[in-house]
């Protein structure tokens, strides 16, 4: 335990600019230590109203998600009682000492069953990410699959197959130690451990593991004392044979500012974009939350909201959790097509409103450029053909994020390659993108 514990805490919420200065200078500030292990700190206010706001959510959150970084992420907790009240310190560490005891019995872990692979809902734009990430789960370490680099928009189920890993492995293998992280903790960690000089102490928790799960690599750019650490740490499982898991928003070529030493080592084991859900796994998605909420919904409710809600899985289940509260304040636990638009109308913008779908895209292109739809789906390479194709696959692509694969089933049966070369022609093309926008604009207006 790290004697200055609770002075190193203060000194980290100092740069916190969530805590003004009153709060800081005559509540956090005052505060005293009245009891300390390796489980709970207890730190006593000095009157009632620092005692209450302190053990309010807000406040008392910030404090210990401070203590977890100083103490190098152990499951400290940090507990609040009235200065001068002995009998609430007693009962506050004979309570936790009962918690560890309890906590002992089960897995240190903190990825649980919410996140599995049984629930994780497969389809087209995410089905070889989800056979990569079972494959490491049940062969953690392979060379081949190490690290394994998952990437894609906020919202498409990187961190969900990223803790069901962490799940699936721990159950395989129980005696491996697993650690699932954020980029940003593991940022605070290293800040925690600069300040107190205890590099030994940062190093035994993220070089220890066997599985080290990452969430949101991208947090490093800008950082580069972090970014050597993380290198170091990642050479150091690397060699070791330990597995990795990393998450982005970009694929690693694209994280330009990152050390090039990180971004080559990204690419050396198998990375996985995961793509917008199609309308058929939206759909199974949206149908599974309702099996399990004992939900039943009219088709056309359930299509509507498919067909509109096409962003990221996050916002499927903001309509659903809008819509589900909704049917329970009606009598008959029903809903209507028309009050499903309406409640549902700040999540579906005007754009996407009107459901499109890839033969209406290449209908548009076809008759934009003079073509017919069979001409755009053929072999034929003639350069106007080949143009409006490249222009209609890329709407495909960005506007109805369907998958490569799928454009490519469409368009003639072409590779994936083919697919994103066309698309890559587009967007490095500002009059073609212009064109496409053209195309898009009389669709949705037409």
């Amino acid at each position: 335990m790290n004697k200055n514990l609770w002075e190193d805490t203060k000194e980290l919420l100092k740069y916190d600019n969530r805590i003004n200065k009153v709060t800081l200078d005559s509540i956090i500030g005052k505060l005293k230590t009245e009891h300390e292990s390796s489980s709970v700190l207890v730190l006593s206010a000095r009157d009632e109203y620092s005692l209450s706001l302190l053990k309010g959510k807000e406040l008392g959150d910030i404090i210990q998600s401070a203590l977890r970084t100083v103490s190098g992420n152990k499951a400290i907790n940090v507990k609040f009682v009235m200065e001068g009240d002995q009998n609430a310190v007693n009962a506050t560490v004979v309570s936790d000492q009962a918690a560890s005891r309890r906590a002992s019995m089960s897995s240190p872990m903190e990825i649980n069953d919410e996140f599995t692979f049984s629930n994780f809902v497969v389809g087209d734009c995410n089905r070889f990410a989800y056979a990569s990430a079972v494959s490491v789960s049940k062969n953690p370490g392979q060379k081949q699959r190490n690290p394994l680099y998952l990437w894609g928009n906020s919202g498409l189920g990187k961190t969900h197959l990223m803790k069901a890993i962490g799940y699936e492995a721990s159950c395989h293998f129980p005696n491996k130690n697993i650690l699932y992280t954020t980029c940003e903790a593991f940022t605070n960690a290293f800040v925690a451990c600069m300040k107190n000089k205890n590099y030994e102490a940062f190093r035994n928790v993220y070089r220890s593991v066997d599985i080290l799960l990452i969430d949101d690599i991208q947090f490093l750019i800008g950082k580069e004392g972090t970014q050597t650490e993380f290198f170091n740490t990642f050479e150091e499982l690397i060699s070791q044979g330990k597995q990795i898991v990393i998450t982005s928003d970009k694929a690693p070529n694209n994280l330009t500012e990152l050390d090039n030493r990180l971004t080559s080592r990204f690419q050396s084991g198998i990375m996985m974009d995961i793509q917008p859900p199609d309308f058929e796994t939206r759909k199974a998605i949206f149908l599974s939350k309702c099996n399990a909420a004992g939900l039943v919904f009219d088709d056309e409710i359930t299509n509507y909201v498919c067909e509109n809600i096409t962003v990221n899985i996050r916002q499927l289940n903001g309509a659903f959790n809008t819509l589900s509260s909704f049917t329970s304040l009606t009598e008959d636990g029903k809903i209507d097509l028309d009050t499903t638009k309406k409640i549902l109308s700040p999540l579906i913008s005007p754009v996407t409103e009107k459901f499109i779908t890839p033969e209406m895209i290449i209908k548009a292109v076809s008759k934009y450029f003079g073509l017919s739809p069979e001409t755009l789906t053929s072999q034929l390479r003639r350069a106007d053909v080949t143009e409006a194709r490249n222009i209609a696959m890329y709407l495909c692509r960005d506007h109805l994020q369907m998958t490569l694969d799928r454009i490519g089933e469409i368009f003639g049966g072409r590779k994936h390659s083919t697919v994103l070369h066309s698309c890559d022609i587009v967007v490095n093309n500002p009059q073609l993108r212009q064109t496409a926008s053209d195309i898009m604009k009389r669709m949705t207006e037409g």
